[in-house]
């Protein structure tokens, strides 16, 4: 075994160290921008590198949390965290994840918890990417005809919301909007199930849920979303924990890269403006939309041959259970590789395509986030470096 495979005794996963830790760090940098907990590009890529996805949900959830807290420090510095909104909603959303956590918990013991989880994410990530590209290139429009756009306007649903008048009545003065509690609610729970149902922070979906239903700017968004990943990744992290589905060596190795990733996000968007955050928000859900496509197209493969292989380890071992089933599958791919190679050319070429459809999700799941993250990186820098050439012009003027 190459000795930078790191064997995960709770998943049954061998998965290379260094994949992990670039995982951390660019979705640290990720986060930090986007105010999310990056889960909807982590679990789909733990999923492909070998972890169920229960597994994947769990130890993303746990690595979520630990990141989120030194991205939420950098943002609260900042000025970017509506505290109150925060902890009005961290009520809300723990009801909706353990609803969530305990529909996956259904749907992994009838055996459908993937393609579900997979068809799920699609439909989030495309029609919520999609939605704000077409938001971004009409207020490019306007700038080309003179107007003064650095980031949007308050969405007419977001104004519906507010004229909502059902008390109590919350004032959330850093987000600059009076709202009822009950429309908080509705919103917290909903994004807590989606949280405890796709293993992720809610973030990918809540930080467009308080820019277009709340109508929160999208620094402030973007702060007040890591706030809240922040404690409901700690919950659900504790409740995929007592239900066993946490890797935490993995989500430990992970969060080494992340802590120092989600330092560098988070100091990027003082320098980016919120359309551009918004846009490259989109693009990455895109993205992720597509990676998951090349994992489903993979598991229909792996459909055409995992009834016969598992009627022969039922034949070898005994087992009779799912769960032992998979597990066994995990612990002696030896022993599936030699079975595959003494079946039929169209079984074989399934399981082949499988892996090729599998890498391609991996793969461009990891290299769109490097490129996002260089990208985030570079602007960083170039915004820096612009700060401190305007600072030292201004001491001399002073002089």
């Amino acid at each position: 075994m190459d000795w930078t495979q790191i064997h995960l005794p709770i998943a049954g996963v061998d998965i290379v160290g260094w994949q992990l830790i670039l995982i951390g760090l660019t979705v640290g940098i990720i986060g930090g921008f986007f105010g999310v907990g990056g889960a909807f590009m982590v679990t789909p890529a733990l999923n492909v590198f070998g972890f169920p996805m229960a597994y994947a949900i769990g130890t993303d959830m746990a690595h979520m949390a630990g990141k989120s807290i030194v991205a939420t420090i950098k943002h609260r510095k900042l000025g970017n965290v509506d505290m109150k909104l925060g902890l009005l909603m961290v009520v809300f959303t723990a009801v909706g994840i353990e609803v969530g956590a305990t529909t996956i918990m259904w749907l992994e013991k009838i055996g459908r918890v993937g393609p579900v989880v997979r068809i799920v994410y699609m439909v989030l990530l495309f029609s919520l990417g999609l939605y704000m590209v077409v938001e971004y290139i009409q207020y490019m429009r306007l700038r080309k005809r003179g107007h003064d756009v650095s980031d949007a306007k308050r969405s007419a649903l977001s104004v519906k919301m507010t004229s909502i008048k059902l008390p109590p009545m919350i004032n959330l003065q850093k987000s600059g909007v009076v709202i009822s509690l009950w429309v908080i609610a509705v919103l917290a729970t909903f994004t807590g199930f989606i949280a405890g149902f796709l293993g992720v922070g809610g973030g990918f979906i809540r930080m467009p849920a308080l820019m277009y239903v709340i109508g929160c700017p999208t620094t402030v968004a973007v702060g007040t979303d890591l706030f809240e990943v922040m404690i409901s990744g700690a919950y659900g992290a504790f409740s995929y924990a007592m239900k066993g589905r946490v890797e935490i060596f993995a989500a430990i190795v992970m969060l080494l890269g992340a802590a120092v990733g989600a330092q560098f996000g988070t100091l990027a968007t003082k320098y980016v403006k919120g359309l551009t955050i918004r846009l490259y928000f989109a693009i990455t859900m895109i993205t992720a939309g597509v990676s998951v496509v090349f994992k489903h197209v993979s598991s229909n493969y792996k459909y055409m041959y995992e009834s016969s292989l598992n009627a022969w380890i039922k034949l070898q071992t005994g087992l009779t259970e799912k769960d032992a089933i998979k597990d066994w599958t995990l612990m002696n791919k030896a022993a599936v590789k030699s079975w595959i190679a003494g079946q039929s050319e169209t079984l074989q070429h399934a399981y082949a395509l499988e892996k090729i459809w599998n890498n391609y999700a991996g793969y461009l799941m990891l290299g769109s986030a490097c490129i996002l993250s260089s990208i985030i990186l570079v602007k960083m820098t170039q915004g820096i470096i612009i700060e401190r050439r305007l600072n030292k012009l201004e001491t001399v003027h002073s002089n």
